[in-house]
Order: structure tokens, then sequence, then C-alpha cells
């Protein structure tokens, strides 16, 4: 295990434009667990005047991701191979908050589950991922 995961994290982050492009932030993460949040602003809003459904799957799959990556071996990373979502409620203002984490951790798989919840505390979407596990070169 990484010894500091957030500061790797968020090393990792610096380079990810489209994360900092939306905002993405780390408000907490450990082994197989992660916690980011994002700001809403109304570019990220579609014409009905809530969050696009695309962002709220963008911070479900970052926030899986993030738990994936703090299971990983040095050598290896990893790629969402398939993610689903359920949309419960509208994310109109102020931070939505994504909580994910690992269920199970195979060999060549990785599976996650992901909550998004509004600042009172309302779940607005939830889902899952299976990452592949890869090996880096060299």
């Amino acid at each position: 295990m990484k010894k500091d995961l957030r500061e790797f994290e968020e090393e990792l982050m610096k380079n990810n434009n489209f994360r900092n492009l939306l905002g993405i932030q780390i408000e907490d993460i450990s082994e197989g667990f992660a916690v980011l949040s994002l700001p809403i602003r109304d570019d990220l809003k579609q014409a009905g005047n809530m969050v696009h459904g695309g962002v709220l799957s963008v911070l479900i799959d970052s926030v899986i991701g993030t738990a994936v990556r703090t299971v990983l071996n040095t050598n290896e990373y990893s790629v969402t191979a398939e993610m689903n979502i359920n949309y419960f409620r509208p994310a109109i203002k102020g931070k939505i908050i994504a909580e994910g984490k690992v269920l199970n951790r195979g060999k060549l798989l990785i599976v996650g589950v992901a909550d998004i919840k509004d600042e009172e505390g309302r779940l607005l979407a939830t889902g899952r991922a299976t990452f592949a596990v890869k090996r880096k070169n060299g």
C-alpha cells in the first residue's frame, strides 16, 4: 500500500485535466475507500437547471476509480470495464458528495460501489463499476 494515499492521489490528479475542469476535490481517502466532492456550477447544469446526468456518472466513475487505486500494487493500474448508475433526485445547488468503496478485489477485476448525496445527505444517485487490473510496462 502507498504510504500517503492522499498525497499520491493529489499528485496523480494534477495531470487529470478533465477532473480539474469539473472541479472535483478529494475529501477523504483510505484503503478501499474515497470521498470526492463537486461544487455545483451553472455550467454543469442542463436545460432543466439541474446537474447533467453525465457529470454525476463522471463523479461515480471517479470516486470508485479513486478507491480502486488505493488497493492496487505499484506495478498495476486500472481501467473502467463496466459501470451502471441509478438516478434518484436532481442535483440543483450547493455541493455534491460522492462516497465510493471497493467491494471485491480479484486478480483481474475490482468491483466497487458509490453513492452521491447532496449537502443535506439526500441520495441523488448510486452506481457500481468494474475495473480491469492491468500491469504497467517496464
